[in-house]
């Protein structure tokens, strides 16, 4: 099956479904409130698992529509490149790994990023929280990408109380590094900015407001009132992880009061997406530890199986059509770049897009607007995984992690293990990579991926291979340099303007 086309396609469809909101600026244009949260696996939250205490989160996910076949990068540079571009990771370099501080390169500044297109549909736009899309020149930042303030870190993990990475300070209100706020959680000073955002907006305009949590991203650091809401007993990572979610569910509960209380709500769109599965490995209680949970799914954090890229997300929003109930409807975090231009009356015209515009299926219920995904192409590993209807095709390594884990006291020792798979030589655009294991599932009927269909369906995997060959030659190669002594700290502070952009 061929690619369909370009998300202004579907976006021509489902302008004649919405005129009010597609007719350029319009005072019907709504506020839109993007909450990202960090390495959430699947089985982290409460409408999947009963143990964690995620009441709001809840509430809202059921009071709108729960994405359950919503699907991110396996990292967390990958997934904010993709949500923030519209594109492929593969398509602009970003496909393999995370930006490290140190790194001279950022996302693209040849791509015209989702708040760059808002501000100029009259959006007011404002980011809070985790960035991670380079720090190495001031192009590369939020304030410069589209964003009329920013708050927040520019790494990818953060110390939750004393704000640094690698024993420096990466704490950020534009340029202006934050030593005074040392030792308040992080989320609290997120969710105050997020607060102070919406009650001083001026309601003539409309607000996209891009809240990138960091919880329950390790350090594993809670507030001990959060943490005093599990048992004891638990595994003792797994405890603070846990209750690095209920302060998240907290947080949000504040964003949304804050719209009520400044009469934005009833006029606004909420989104909640994670960037990626959890990573499940618990460290016997050392706060640099992981304990997030993607079980049933298959998988880890950074791998193409369904822990590690089908992620908790759902839509709330007093504007849908239809809401109350569970979306199976694919949607990938490309997605939402055409669908909230499409609700911006923001021109998605100029660079080309790999999402759709999913607004029908997410307001009204409608059918998915794509057929095919792709869930990476990483020419380093190498790997690579392609979904067409309900197929899924992975190839190459994919061994990492590759197992099933549930909830247990010692996870690594927990895991159902996986059988092996069939194998396939296959020589791409990029070069012969040889024998690697390929594995085909039906992920609609079979989304723990425990049948491998690889051997039954021959046809079915040679077909879906061709395809991987063909979207391989359209790979931008990964840009990941090594790192830069010139992007060392001074004084205790993370700095910017020691690369060239590009």
């Amino acid at each position: 099956m061929g690619w369909l086309g370009p998300a202004q396609l579907v976006l021509v469809i489902g302008l004649a479904l919405v005129p009010a909101l597609c007719d350029g600026a319009t005072t019907n244009q709504p506020h839109i409130v993007f909450i990202l949260a960090d390495d959430l696996g699947y089985n982290d939250v409460s409408w999947h698992n009963p143990d964690i205490l995620s009441p709001t989160l809840e509430a809202l996910a059921r009071e709108g529509v729960i994405l359950e076949q919503n699907y991110a990068q396996p990292l967390c540079t990958p997934s904010r490149s993709a949500l923030l571009s519209g594109r492929y990771p593969f398509h602009v370099g970003r496909q393999h790994d995370v930006l490290s501080p140190h790194m001279p390169t950022g996302l693209t500044i040849n791509v015209t990023l989702l708040p760059e297109r808002l501000r100029s549909a009259r959006y007011s736009t404002h980011m809070v929280g985790k960035w991670h899309q380079g720090n190495c020149a001031p192009e590369y930042l939020p304030q410069n990408r589209g964003f009329d303030t920013f708050l927040g870190f520019w790494c990818g993990q953060l110390e939750h109380y004393n704000h640094t990475v690698q024993d420096a300070l990466d704490f950020w209100d534009g340029d202006r590094p934050l030593p005074e706020l040392e030792g308040v959680y992080a989320t609290s000073v997120f969710t105050d900015r997020a607060e102070s955002i919406i009650k001083e907006h001026n309601a003539s305009r409309p607000l996209f407001m891009y809240l990138s949590a960091q919880n329950p991203h390790a350090p594993l650091e809670v507030p001990s009132e959060y943490e005093e809401l599990y048992p004891a007993t638990m595994n003792a990572d797994r405890r603070t992880y846990s209750a690095m979610v209920t302060a998240l569910d907290d947080s949000v509960g504040r964003v949304v009061q804050a719209l009520k209380d400044a009469d934005l709500y009833s006029n606004s769109v909420i989104l909640f997406v994670s960037d990626n599965g959890g990573s499940v490995f618990s460290n016997h209680g050392s706060r640099d530890g992981f304990a997030g949970n993607n079980y049933p799914l298959r998988g880890d954090k950074n791998t193409l199986w369904e822990g590690g890229t089908r992620t908790p997300a759902f839509i709330h929003s007093p504007l849908l059509e239809r809401a109350g109930y569970v979306s199976h409807e694919l949607i990938h975090i490309t997605d939402w770049m055409p669908t909230l231009l499409r609700l911006a009356g923001a021109s998605a015209d100029g660079d080309p897009l790999d999402g759709f515009d999913q607004w029908p299926m997410l307001s009204a219920g409608q059918p998915s607007a794509r057929t095919e995904m792709v869930y990476n192409i990483d020419e380093k590993l190498p790997n690579a995984a392609l979904r067409i209807g309900d197929m899924k095709l992975l190839w190459g390594d994919n061994s990492g992690s590759s197992d099933w884990y549930p909830v247990l006291e010692a996870l690594p020792n927990s895991s159902d293990r996986a059988p092996a798979s069939a194998r396939r030589s296959v020589r791409s655009s990029f070069g012969s990579l040889g024998d690697y294991p390929v594995y085909l599932f039906n992920v609609t009927a079979d989304p723990t991926e425990r049948q491998d269909l690889s051997s039954l369906m021959p046809e079915t995997v040679q077909a879906m291979l061709e395809r991987l060959l063909e979207l391989s030659k359209e790979l931008v190669p990964a840009d990941l340099p090594d790192p830069d002594p010139r992007g060392a700290p001074v004084d205790g502070v993370w700095t910017t303007g020691w690369c060239e952009p590009y």
